[in-house]
């Protein structure tokens, strides 16, 4: 037997023994399984065509998360608890997490555990077993390569990253790759620089589709994913067929209360015109010091940006599930961060609001709360 085959029955064993102690009782992951989300015109869909708009929290660096804040997996259930009671909603109810890893290299956070192509460990020893844990629990989970910098001073490393994770997640319905957490590429005009960006997109677009054919893509922009409109004319294309992606938006008080609040929204309502968007990053929290426009409110701009993005169908993920990361969801000591400059349980409530709400088949999709059909295209004005 090979090698490989060798590595991989120990890895499934090892897996299995510590879900097993997790969730001992659960369904198994086939009978738990999630449909595979696609592009379909402006929208993500389900295989029986219903809209589907995931939201939910993006954790920190989980190699960080896992060493020196309680443990990965602890996290999970922490951000999944459906007997917390905190805020004013009996509990957490996200459909999706994002997991983000920071590179070796990456200049905004030395992570402590990390990918590392020569060795098998941070994924045998925690990205698969988060991933899977994700499925047990019924929920998407966001593998996003955390870059802050240039596309084209890190194309061998992303290269190295997806050449290993690509096929290792392709059979993985509920599992969806972030490519390249927030690119700068600052080279000229909105256009030329989401040029920049394109081109190394593609190159890992290709390297994944040579081996995950299926799973939905989180393709960014560049101003750290502010500028996506171009995206509409100048698309990245999809080596397999069916333009399976969908273009990542950062949406923070300093972009949504900013006096150039409408350039940023333009670039959405642009790619919107073509593609899906989704917005794997927001939040807002007094801890935000960076003045009143990085701190917002639930009235200024976390109740206003939700309103926006549902009408328009748009998925996200909350930064951040921390309480030393800026903003913050909780305290020390792991309490909610609660009132009208904090995102925790204006949070915690909104995801129990939208349970029900444009869910996949297997989750019960097809209607949301609001009695309207989960069937149809978003709205683009």
């Amino acid at each position: 037997m090979k090698t490989q085959d060798n590595r991989t029955i120990v890895r499934n064993l090892a897996v299995a023994a510590v879900l097993g102690g997790l969730f001992f009782g659960s369904r198994s992951r086939a009978q738990t399984a999630l449909p595979p989300l696609r592009a379909d015109g402006n929208v993500i869909k389900d295989p029986a065509g219903n809209v589907v708009v995931l939201r939910g929290i993006s954790m920190i660096d989980i190699g960080g998360t896992e060493k020196h804040f309680g443990g990965a997996l602890r996290m999970l259930d922490r951000i999944t608890n459906k007997q917390d009671p905190q805020g004013n909603s009996p509990g957490w109810y996200p459909t999706v997490i994002r997991m983000p890893i920071y590179p070796a290299d990456e200049a905004d956070y030395k992570s402590p555990f990390t990918f590392d192509p020569d060795s098998d460990a941070f994924y045998e020893k925690l990205l698969r077993p988060m991933v899977d844990y994700c499925a047990s629990k019924q929920l998407y989970a966001i593998v996003d390569w955390h870059y802050i910098g240039n596309t084209f001073d890190h194309v061998e490393t992303t290269c190295q990253f997806w050449e290993y994770m690509a096929p290792r997640f392709a059979g993985d319905s509920h599992v969806i790759f972030e490519l390249f957490n927030e690119p700068i590429n600052s080279v000229g005009t909105d256009e030329e620089c989401w040029l920049s960006v394109r081109r190394d997109m593609q190159t890992w677009i290709d390297i994944i589709r040579k081996h995950a054919p299926n799973n939905l893509l989180l393709v960014a922009g560049a101003s750290y994913s502010q500028i996506i409109g171009p995206a509409a004319d100048h698309p990245v294309s999809d080596p397999v067929g069916g333009n399976n992606f969908a273009m990542v938006s950062h949406m923070y008080p300093m972009h949504w209360l900013n006096d150039n609040a409408e350039w940023y929204r333009n670039h959405i309502t642009r790619c919107l015109e073509v593609w899906p968007v989704f917005m794997s990053e927001w939040g807002f929290s007094r801890s935000f010091r960076r003045g009143p426009q990085h701190q917002g409110t639930i009235d200024n701009y976390a109740r206003p940006l939700m309103a926006w993005i549902e009408a328009r169908q748009i998925s996200s993920t909350a930064w951040a599930a921390s309480y030393d990361w800026h903003p913050m969801m909780f305290r020390p000591d792991w309490k909610l961060r609660c009132g009208d400059y904090e995102m925790g349980c204006f949070l915690k409530d909104y995801l129990y609001q939208k349970r029900n709400d444009d869910l996949p088949s297997a989750l019960g999709g097809g209607l949301r709360s609001d009695g309207r059909s989960g069937c149809g295209t978003a709205q683009s004005d």
